[in-house]
């Protein structure tokens, strides 16, 4: 594993890791958004050929980062789930092994607009509702400021072209602003949404290994 970026988010001391996941030390918790389980599952009994083993790659890498960090806690910001828990889907032997290889992890989740068929108990998780609050911190699915804290959210995939010598790529990227950080999706099998960052903000691109931070027009670098 590489290492990470370290930031302040609120005024909190956190880590960004390339790897598309955010660690909070002060309380031991790995925060990653749009999980997506069973997404290519999902398109191929809609009749769409796809490779297997997307969500074994995404679970390996969540299980890297859960070692490397010494996480006791993984908060899940929406969209565990992409569709119906299809019980006879290949990728939930995958989860429960995944699970039972982190058994003293606590995983909990906010509710993504793909979770409704969410079953908490069958995947050995707990779910916070719509909304967590933690210290001064909002953790929610959507990207909406909150008066009640600096909002943590995923759900937008946000992602920024990135161009120098000899590179051309759109990466997943952390978009933090002022009242609210979004987080990239965390499945490798997601499409993005090519943020507008305002002055003030600060975006740092995923290239899988480290994390850069990139340059927003009206704002100093230095």
């Amino acid at each position: 594993m590489s290492q990470p970026l370290s930031i302040v988010v609120a005024g909190w001391p956190m880590q960004a890791w390339g790897q598309r996941a955010l660690f909070w030390p002060e309380v031991g918790m790995l925060v990653i958004a749009d999980l997506h389980l069973g997404k290519g599952d999902v398109f191929r009994r809609g009749g769409i050929p796809l490779p297997g083993g997307g969500t074994a790659g995404d679970l390996q890498r969540l299980g890297q980062l859960v070692e490397a960090t010494a996480a006791r806690r993984l908060m899940i910001l929406g969209d565990v789930l992409h569709g119906a828990l299809n019980r006879e889907a290949p990728w939930l032997s995958t989860w429960d092994s995944w699970r039972a290889r982190h058994a003293t992890l606590s995983v909990e989740a906010v509710l993504g607009n793909h979770d409704r068929a969410l079953d908490a108990e069958r995947l050995g998780l707990h779910v916070h509702g719509e909304e967590h609050r933690q210290a001064d911190l909002v953790f929610r699915h959507e990207p909406v400021a909150s008066a009640e804290g600096h909002v943590l959210a995923g759900h937008v995939h946000p992602v920024r072209r990135v161009r120098a010598v000899g590179l051309s790529a759109r990466l997943p990227v952390f978009w933090l602003s002022p009242d609210c950080s979004v987080l990239p999706a965390f499945s490798a099998f997601t499409g993005g949404f090519e943020v507008r960052p305002r002055p003030g903000d600060r975006l740092l691109a995923c290239t899988g290994k480290t994390v850069i931070a990139l340059p927003v027009a009206g704002r100093s670098n230095s």
